[in-house]
């Protein structure tokens, strides 16, 4: 039976909305197999190596992922695939108006593509070997002022990935680099919104390294930041994502107090920016309960991420800000399936 694109894009969505569902990854991993068995463009296969390693990898099968990494690099010399820069990155058609990535793009974004995927090569013991693959990919890829932000991005997974293997040396050799390439943005509110990426990574840094007071120094510049991105009304989504990002570390610091001005205007700006992530309304509703013990509106919040998203909360929701109700019968009903 031939399987059409259609299919496949509607199980990677199913992919995208679903991972924590270990029967979906392995039906979606049997799927990408057999498609890749068909004849296909060079941009199809190389969207779907892509997509099964990282299938892969966050189903915790290390050492497939890195084998279906392998025969992406044995099958690229001589290809031509052309994929969408942004996600889901797609194939590109040939008249894309949109950033479009070449083969040493793909291979820097292949390797990027989520922390899961990066940290399997440490998982299966080669963490040496990912450190040398990923620069020499970062090498092929040629600068220029539309893949500043791309570059970016690949080396704060990449940090994310040291840091995780214990090699904090190279991580902060990464953010150096990040720093460096930011430099090279000419246009200053991209600029601005690159610094609050890199700024992030760098706070997840420091909790990485038990470093208190690098936390604290970088919470504060990271909120001087937000002003001035708000002041500048910088682009909607660019700002949502920032401000959830920002509100995520100011949690995990246990500044629930600033954290929720921050996700309050988030939500109230509209355009989806909670969307329909199960623990953006979790945050929310721990901040709500931590700093107003307004209970009606926390208990809207769990709500709203049952509802929202198709994953079980319940980890989520085990945190220390719901310590006092983890057996209040109202917040587990709102945050549970179970009727």
């Amino acid at each position: 039976m031939t399987i059409d694109a259609a299919t496949v894009r509607e199980q990677f969505q199913r992919f995208v909305r679903q991972w924590d569902d270990k029967l979906l990854f392995a039906d979606f991993a049997v799927l990408l197999n057999q498609y890749l068995a068909q004849p296909l463009s060079d941009s199809e296969v190389a969207w779907a190596y892509q997509t099964l390693a990282n299938v892969l990898a966050c189903d915790e099968h290390a050492a497939e992922a890195l084998d279906v990494y392998e025969r992406f690099e044995r099958w690229l010399p001589g290809k031509s695939p052309r994929l969408a820069e942004k996600f889901p990155g797609y194939p590109a058609s040939e008249n894309a108006l949109e950033p479009t990535m070449g083969p040493d793009e793909i291979r820097l974004r292949f390797l990027s593509q989520s922390v899961q995927f990066a940290t399997s090569f440490d998982r299966a013991g080669r963490y040496t070997e990912y450190v040398s693959t990923f620069d020499g990919a970062l090498a092929r890829v040629t600068p220029t002022g539309d893949n500043v932000e791309f570059r970016v991005n690949s080396l704060g997974i990449s940090l994310t990935a040291s840091h995780i293997a214990g090699d904090f040396e190279r991580a902060e050799r990464c953010l150096t680099l990040m720093r460096a390439i930011a430099d090279e943005e000419r246009d200053a509110d991209s600029a601005a919104r690159l610094r609050g990426r890199i700024l992030t990574f760098e706070i997840q840094l420091a909790h990485a390294s038990n470093d208190a007071a690098r936390i604290t120094a970088k919470l504060e510049e990271a909120l001087s930041l937000l002003e001035e991105l708000e002041k500048k009304a910088s682009s909607g989504r660019a700002l949502s994502g920032y401000r959830h990002n920002l509100a995520h570390h100011l949690t995990q610091s246990g500044r629930h107090d600033l954290a929720l001005p921050v996700l309050d205007a988030n939500l109230a700006a509209g355009g989806g920016s909670h969307g329909d992530h199960g623990y953006t309304w979790i945050m929310h509703a721990a901040s709500v309960w931590k700093v107003t013990r307004d209970r009606s509106r926390t208990l809207a919040l769990l709500r709203e991420a049952r509802d929202r998203d198709p994953r079980d909360q319940a980890d989520d929701f085990r945190i220390g800000a719901f310590d006092d109700v983890q057996d209040d019968p109202e917040f587990l009903q709102a945050i549970s399936r179970r009727r």
